[in-house]
């Protein structure tokens, strides 16, 4: 896992909507901390370029973040939830979830898929199909990984994948049900339909075969 994402957290007393407005036309981010330590829920700002960083980033929901409080204060902390402007896709609000050594959390992390280009069946002309982009899995905020790989070099036709094959790392537990399909490797519906077809009618012709004879 990677360093943690360093960023000041400006505390605030006053909420609503026109200290919002506020706060972001000094270029920051309106912020609540919620997690074991601030089950109130902490409001604050942050500044915009680190967030934007980690929230527009490959791995937004993984990456660990440092809130600085002020004086000494520090909380580690995930970014939970960013809302948007729906047009401009700025950044109008972000909620972190404080996580605390040795207390496990569950966290949804990213499924990447490595050699799919060159899979055998891929080559047949099958299609690599992922299903499921993101896994919630619990762990240790010291353990979260990145990502989870599946490398599809020798996957055949009709190989599948579900949540209970994934190799995930020791003290990592998934939390999606195990029987949720990730991956597959499937001829195209057009073929299938076409070769389905050429049987129904290859049938027929025995059949007419058959009643002539």
């Amino acid at each position: 896992m990677a360093d943690a994402v360093k960023v000041k957290f400006e505390k605030r007393v006053a909420t609503g909507t026109g200290v919002c407005r506020k706060i972001r036309n000094e270029k920051l981010i309106p912020a609540v901390l919620y997690g074991p330590d601030f089950k109130e829920g902490l409001p604050g700002s942050v500044v915009a370029k680190p967030v934007y960083s980690v929230a527009n980033g490959a791995h937004s929901e993984t990456t660990l973040i440092e809130l600085a409080l002020g004086g000494n204060k520090k909380a580690k902390a995930l970014i939970r939830e960013v809302q948007r402007h729906p047009i401009s896709r700025e950044i109008r609000h972000v909620d972190f979830y404080q996580v605390v050594k040795g207390h496990k959390i569950k966290v949804e992390v990213p499924v990447v898929v490595l050699n799919a280009d060159t899979a055998p069946g891929v080559k047949e002309g099958a299609v690599l199909t992922t299903l499921t982009h993101m896994v919630l899995v619990e762990v240790e905020p010291s353990n979260i990984p990145d990502e989870i790989v599946i490398d599809a070099a020798e996957f055949e036709v009709g190989k599948e994948v579900f949540v209970k094959d994934l190799n995930l790392p020791k003290g990592v537990v998934a939390v999606t049900t195990g029987d949720t399909l990730v991956l597959q490797v499937a001829l195209p519906k057009v073929f299938e339909e076409a070769t389905e077809a050429a049987d129904a009618d290859g049938a027929e012709a025995e059949d007419d075969s058959a009643k002539a004879e």
